[in-house]
């Protein structure tokens, strides 16, 4: 269906008054949902976020008016293409996302389509319950995406799969009629009062169960692992649960209102056990023997998997940390019981089991919960570990899902790693060797017709080798495109035809998600590949060095997809994101905007456009992406890139050349901000501030300080040989001295001398620079003109080898970043300097020898981390100092504050930065606070956002170290 962008203007204008929700038919939108996880890329006729079920029937109405196809998302993580078509894609993520229904003594919950995994666990652990189906996306994996895939996770050996823990769905059917699929008695055809829909569907459910019963035995394969096609061997004439046809049914037979769940009892009791293998064989046949002693799970990671793990910053340091050596092989099996004393039986015959495949072979065991979530993690983010290789070249997912028996599963991987070497390749594999489900990802490069080519070959001879075991060649992450097209070689014709049959029944007009299942497209079909025949990227200018990756577009064409991005508990990426909950404020969506732009995929000049800029304008450049995207998807810079162009174009808000002027136009604020502090309520003023200069009345502006106490302070500082550069930031040295006069003393307390460039005794003149003002803001170019005067300062008067200290993150880890991709910065690399937070300074100094004061410090201390420690691992120094000096302190587990610098100055984003700042921060504080505790946050904004929105004075590091050594 190719329909014009005024035709699906058409629609758009149609469907407005029938929807509550959010439509998005522009070509932004469309291209940003034309792509999932997978190696397809197809563009939607349209979006539609629906607020409620009657949005959905509305919608589903127009659909068979028009016949207009539908496709059902949650996460868009799925891997084989089935959240991507030419259809309207329905989007549960933002608003069906509620909890609805908990019964704690029947251990069930009713949920909407749109609820997260990881959300619901979270909500269930008060109840000491959990939904044990533990898919490595479950931080973003929606109940509805999980249902219709039939997801297993890594415990399904003992928990088994969604289909043996749905318990009921309420389905709205093509008709727009809702009913509710669960449990039928063999009299239900007899009893029925009315021949309605249900019963219609559910009569010809057995019709086909009766007359292809013997085709059904012999060719659906017995084993736990198996979701291709429809669940139609789990019909019963003596009864049977009817949800079980719509689980694993791809959102092609209905789309779910809510789904109920069985539940099962929090495990108290856990231990793991992490085998190593010197022979990727060995951990195979290891396999058969271990799962003897009824583990949860048996997880795998090969070679490939753990190297590239220790180049990801996130993971590296978990993988030193836990495993031995240079294992070929490393199995993680788990026990839980009641009783810690079996389960610690167990992992001594486990180490004994592999001890017998090879005494050298090493093996460990963790009983503390922590260690063994940390352990997990790596394992989880498997996926896009393997993502992470840079080039063309990637670990491509069409034959991953197999699964065979145990017995089988040896001579499986041997033959698979054949198969690879007859073709050019290698593979990777990894994840659930209990079930005989590893997942095996062929290394091609998906932009050449030759590799295509081979990834047919190579799915063909492994899915004949499946076949030949009885296995399953669709274990886990479905059938989507990629294998539905192989369901006549496994199952046979007969049963694909049944599969149609099922179809027909529940989708009269193969409006919904066609072209997977049945009638299925080709796995190679170019024209459905994300990279096509005439795909080709424009080069720009750029003002970073990004030839680590190839060039800029290579950068970013390292996202895959997968939706690392979408997490909402833990860590920081991405807080616009958790805001607004919408795909345009990911780093996925933002990525897949910048690479459609670039390969000439969206209309003319979209690079530089003012759709690309909404794209973008919610970034916060926290750089969490930096760290937290496995695949080190870096927005911020990329972002800097885009408004350096933008900005030649487009002119900026008066705020923004303020702000981004700000080191030159300092004097401004020392001029109008006390003034307008007074006078920013009156209705008149406010309305000026806000619409003509774009500064929110709702906030406080920085007053410009007295430079005198600081001046007083700093040349009366006692000689010293050591020296150290000392950062006075922009920030720092106008708006909040007095940390600057701890940050001095406490310097000297260590006997080193503070020297701030530029400053002297006759004037002051403009501080030394990072630039950090002009990089948020894309004036890279004077960017770097601040830090080609730093780097004059540095070499002029020798000071390359003194180590820099700085109190403002956001400035001082620019040396650690930014300048080190920057190019043109002259003679960089004479700058031999370490760059240290205060924190790392005074941390390092301790290790070193430096005696520590006796601790008279007793206040309980809040400590709230900046987005750029988070980034680059630094704010681990500042607990670890807090520690070494008994400091009685907390964390602050949160996204980012909301203030990013002067983001949430303005007034266009006020509302966003406090949406932000109340996801968990100003909660945390307000329920922590006791009278004479203390806030320490590092970040000039962070300090000024808590105070708006919770009335704490927070203070910086250097203040509490100041206290305690003085």
């Amino acid at each position: 269906m190719n329909l014009s962008q005024n035709q699906i203007n058409k629609i758009a204008k149609d469907l407005q008054p029938k929807i509550k929700g959010i439509i998005l038919f522009d070509e932004f939108s469309r291209g940003r949902y034309s792509t999932d996880a997978s190696i397809y890329q197809i563009t939607p006729i349209g979006v539609v976020l629906p607020k409620d079920n009657y949005d959905v029937v509305n919608l589903i109405e127009y659909s068979q008016k028009h016949d207009l196809p539908l496709l059902a998302r949650g996460g868009g993580s799925s891997q084989c293409g089935q959240t991507v078509g030419k259809c309207i894609i329905v989007d549960y993520s933002k608003y069906q996302n509620q909890i609805i229904k908990l019964n704690v003594e029947e251990k069930t919950v009713w949920v909407q389509p749109g609820v997260v995994l990881d959300q619901l666990n979270d909500y269930l652990k008060k109840y000491n319950l959990w939904y044990p189906i533990d898919v490595s996306t479950s931080s973003r994996a929606t109940i509805g995406g999980m249902t219709g895939n039939n997801s297993c996770g890594a415990r399904s050996l003992y928990y088994g799969n969604m289909v043996h823990n749905v318990l009921a769905i309420e389905a709205i059917l093509d008709d727009g009629s809702i009913h509710t699929f669960d449990k039928i008695n063999e009299n239900y055809l007899a009893k029925a009062s009315s021949k309605n829909r249900y019963y219609q569907i559910i009569e010809k459910l057995l019709i086909l169960y009766k007359k292809y019963q013997k085709e059904i035995d012999l060719s659906f394969p017995k084993l736990l692992r198996r979701v291709g096609g429809y669940n139609i061997d789990l019909v019963n004439p003596k009864g049977f649960n009817a949800s079980n046809i719509l689980v694993g049914s791809e959102g092609t037979l209905s789309l779910f209102n809510k789904i109920k769940l069985k539940l099962w009892d929090l495990p108290k009791q856990k231990i793991l056990g992490v085998c190593f293998f010197e022979n990727f064989r060995q951990s195979m046949e290891a396999t058969k023997e271990i799962v003897k002693l009824a583990p949860t799970c048996v997880e795998l990671m090969d070679h490939n998997l753990i190297g590239l793990a220790k180049q990801i910053p996130i993971y590296a340091e978990g993988i030193t940390k836990y495993i031995k050596g240079n294992p070929e092989a490393v199995l993680m099996v788990e026990f839980i019981d009641r009783d810690l004393n079996v389960a610690k039986s167990k992992i001594n015959d486990l180490e004994s089991i592999v001890k017998t495949q090879n005494k050298n072979n090493n093996f460990s065991f963790h009983e503390n919960l922590a260690d063994q979530k940390e352990i997990f993690e790596i394992r989880k983010a498997g996926l896009n570990i393997l993502m992470s290789m840079k080039g063309d070249r990637k670990p491509i997912a069409f034959i991953e899902d197999c699964a065979v028996t145990l017995e089988q599963l040896p001579d499986y991987t041997s033959r698979l790693k054949e198969i690879f070497k007859k073709y050019g390749t290698e593979g990777m594999f990894y994840a659930h060797a209990s079930v005989g489900t590893l997942h095996v990802r062929p290394v091609l490069n998906m932009k050449t017709e030759h590799e295509i080519k081979n990834m047919r070959k190579i799915a063909e001879e492994t899915f004949d080798m499946v076949k030949k075991y009885k296995g399953s060649h669709s274990g886990e992450h479905g059938d989507g495109i990629l294998r539905s097209e192989f369901h006549e070689k496994m199952f046979g014709k007969k049963i694909v035809q049944v599969f149609e049959n099922i179809k027909d029944t529940f989708d009269q007009k193969s409006l919904l998600n066609p072209h997977k299942i049945v009638k299925p497209y080709k796995l190679d079909d170019r024209q459905l590949l994300r990279y096509k025949p005439n795909y080709k990227t424009k080069n720009i200018d750029t003002q970073f060095d990004w030839s680590n990756w190839g060039n800029f577009s290579d950068a970013i064409e390292m996202c895959n997809n997968n939706g690392a991005c979408r997490e909402l508990n833990d860590g920081v990426m991405c807080p616009s994101y958790r805001v607004t909950r919408e795909e345009k404020d990911l780093v996925r969506g933002r990525a897949n905007t910048l690479r459609l732009a670039l390969s000439n995929q969206l209309p003319k000049n979209s690079f530089v456009s003012k759709e690309m800029f909404k794209t973008m304008e919610l970034c916060v450049s926290c750089k969490a992406c930096q760290r937290e995207c496995p695949m080190g998807v870096d927005i911020a810079k990329m972002k800097s890139e885009f408004l350096f162009y933008y900005y030649k174009k487009f002119s900026m808000k008066i705020k923004d050349k303020i702000m981004s002027n700000l080191p030159k136009n300092i004097w401004i604020l020392k001029l109008t901000s006390p003034l307008l502090n007074k006078i920013k309520n009156i209705s008149l003023i406010s309305f000026i501030i806000e619409k003509i200069f774009s500064f929110s009345a709702k906030r406080t502006f920085p007053e410009v300080q007295n430079i005198k106490p600081l001046k007083n302070i700093y040349f009366s500082q006692p000689d010293s040989e050591n020296k150290v550069i000392l950062l006075a930031d922009t920030f720092n040295i106008n708006f909040e001295i007095q940390n600057l006069i701890y940050t001095i003393k406490v310097l000297n307390k260590f006997n080193f001398k503070a020297i701030i460039p530029n400053f002297d005794n006759s004037q002051l003149s403009r501080p030394i620079c990072c630039g950090r003002t002009y990089i948020s803001y894309g004036q890279l170019d004077k960017a770097n003109q601040e830090l080609n005067r730093f780097v004059n300062y540095i070499i002029e008067n020798n000071y390359n080898k003194l180590p820099v200290v700085g109190i403002e993150p956001s400035c001082l880890l620019t040396f650690n970043d930014e300048f080190k991709t920057m190019k043109n910065i002259l003679n960089k690399d004479q700058i031999k300097n370490q760059f240290y937070l205060l924190e790392e300074f005074i941390l390092h100094q301790i290790a070193l020898g430096n005696k520590l004061p006796t601790n008279t410090f007793n206040q309980k201390v809040l400590v709230h981390g900046h987005c750029h420690q988070k980034a680059q691992n630094k704010f681990t120094p500042l607990l670890q100092l807090l520690k070494k000096l008994n400091i009685n302190y907390k964390p602050i587990e949160t996204s980012c504050c909301g203030m990013a610098g002067s983001f949430g100055y303005d007034s266009e984003y006020y509302e966003y930065s406090k949406k932000m700042a109340h996801l968990s921060l100003i909660p945390f504080i307000k329920k922590e606070i006791m009278e004479d505790d203390i806030v320490i946050a590092n970040g000039v904004s962070c300090r000024q956002q808590i105070f708006d929105f919770s009335n704490q004075k927070a203070k910086h590091v250097s203040e509490l170290l100041f206290k305690i050594f003085m």
